[in-house]
């Protein structure tokens, strides 16, 4: 993750290349991890029933009508969606009787407790692709991260103990990728108080007007622009056809800091520096949220315990 948020950070993408070669040692890592503890077939069918759903990221499942015509990548995975639904059928049949008190109380044995987990991480999957068509979550590579996390790690029982000891007496918790968005967006709102904070340092605000901009961009001289990944929120507007200096406090689609007749439109006006706005990726936060993730577990639960 760490590399696919330097990069969404530098370029603003991340190869879809880069999350399908990840996924091959996340997935292998989790059916060693499922059958060194015994976990029982149901488990391990589950394991592929995971990568299925991981695999609509980037490629449609594989249609029975063109079966003549399906070449070695049908197989491989109309091969895993047979497994993985195989153990949906497994579990039905072994788990149906599942006593729910003990389930969340967490007395139930191991391997019930596992497939179960494994139910919640296809629907926290779910719950992440459904928010991704709808544009509720913006980035695909946020999503594909959020779901390799869910394929690698479906339940709290993969993490080691000693990292999360303090949710022992917890109820309930979230599924580790849900809680890992949750980190995120936490710390992805303490953004605009410290941008504030640093435009009131570098004395970026000089007006009432100033404040509107001051909690989510900051001032940038004209020649400095094109460093890095931006969006410019200074435009020109003509208002009776007299040039105007308008400050958006959202940006507009068309491209930021490549048009060099707009900033030539600025400098001529006077202007030396404009309001513009850095790009965050979420999938930044996304790694940072590792941290707090291994620590103290799901935030939701530190909170009602």
């Amino acid at each position: 993750m760490a590399i696919a948020a330097r990069s969404d950070y530098e370029t603003l993408s991340v190869r879809d290349s880069h999350w399908v070669k990840w996924s091959i040692p996340a997935a292998i890592l989790l059916l060693v991890e499922v059958n060194s503890n015994n976990s029982g077939t149901a488990n391990i069918c589950m394991a592929f029933a995971l990568v299925a759903v991981f695999s609509t990221c980037f490629v449609s499942p594989p249609d029975p009508r063109k079966l003549e015509g399906w070449g070695t990548m049908e197989v491989i995975l109309s091969t895993i969606y047979i497994v993985g639904f195989s153990g949906l059928i497994l579990g039905i049949s072994d788990y149906s009787d599942t006593n729910f008190v003990d389930l969340v109380l967490g007395d139930e044995s191991p391997e019930v407790t596992l497939w179960w987990s494994m139910i919640g991480a296809l629907l926290t999957m779910a719950v992440f692709l459904w928010a991704w068509r709808l544009r509720i979550i913006q980035g695909g590579a946020d999503v594909k991260a959020l779901i390799l996390v869910t394929l690698m790690i479906p339940s709290w029982s993969l993490l080691p103990e000693q990292m999360y000891h303090l949710q022992d007496e917890a109820i309930f918790r979230l599924p580790p990728s849900m809680a890992m968005f949750m980190w995120a967006g936490a710390a992805f709102l303490l953004a605009p108080p410290a941008i504030f904070i640093q435009n009131v340092t570098k004395g970026n605000i000089e007006s009432a007007s100033d404040l509107k901009m001051a909690w989510h961009a900051t001032r940038k001289p004209i020649s400095d622009l094109g460093e890095e990944p931006s969006w410019i929120l200074t435009e020109i507007v003509e208002k009776e056809g007299i040039p105007m200096v308008f400050n958006r406090i959202l940006p507009s689609v068309k491209p930021s800091s490549g048009d060099a007749a707009e900033l030539g439109k600025l400098e001529s006006l006077g202007l030396e520096s404009v309001w513009v706005a850095k790009k965050h990726p979420f999938l930044v936060y996304l790694f940072l949220s590792i941290v707090p993730l291994v620590l103290l577990g799901d935030p939701i639960a530190l909170l009602i315990r």
